[in-house]
């Protein structure tokens, strides 16, 4: 529950001037750059655990190859020119639950290690996170 609130919050702080462009978002996530961050965003075993908790209790349809199942989450982040996570918009997955917990992992393991645009404003990136478990 503090996890969704915390995301709100997030979703709800942008300012008046990340609002023209957060509403001027490339329709097209495969047209935008890829995220380099400074370092590696972590994700380990104990989060792919919650990734799975989290698609179960949804009753989430996720790919099952060869009695593992994949999840696939992409999603678009808005940085701005200082290098601050301004917004994270989860691409549509058929999981809405799981977007969340992406957005979440990425707004706390990401948000001070975001790439810095060269272009000194803010900037649109892609990055995609993967998780999979037995089925």
């Amino acid at each position: 529950m503090i996890e969704l609130l915390f995301a709100l919050a997030l979703a709800g702080s942008v300012d008046a001037t990340t609002d023209d462009l957060a509403t001027a978002m490339p329709t097209d996530f495969s047209a935008l750059e890829v995220a380099k961050f400074r370092k590696r965003v972590t994700y380990g075993e104990q989060h792919e655990r919650k990734a799975e908790r989290v698609a179960k209790a949804a009753h989430c349809e996720l790919p099952v190859v060869s009695d593992w199942v994949f999840a696939k989450i992409h999603a678009a982040i808005l940085v701005s020119a200082d290098g601050d996570i301004l917004k994270i918009v989860p691409v549509d997955s058929g999981c809405p639950e799981l977007e969340q917990y992406t957005v979440n992992h990425l707004a706390k393991y990401a948000s001070n290690i975001a790439p810095i645009p060269s272009t000194h404003k803010p900037t649109w990136y892609r990055t995609t996170m993967n998780f999979r478990w037995p089925e």
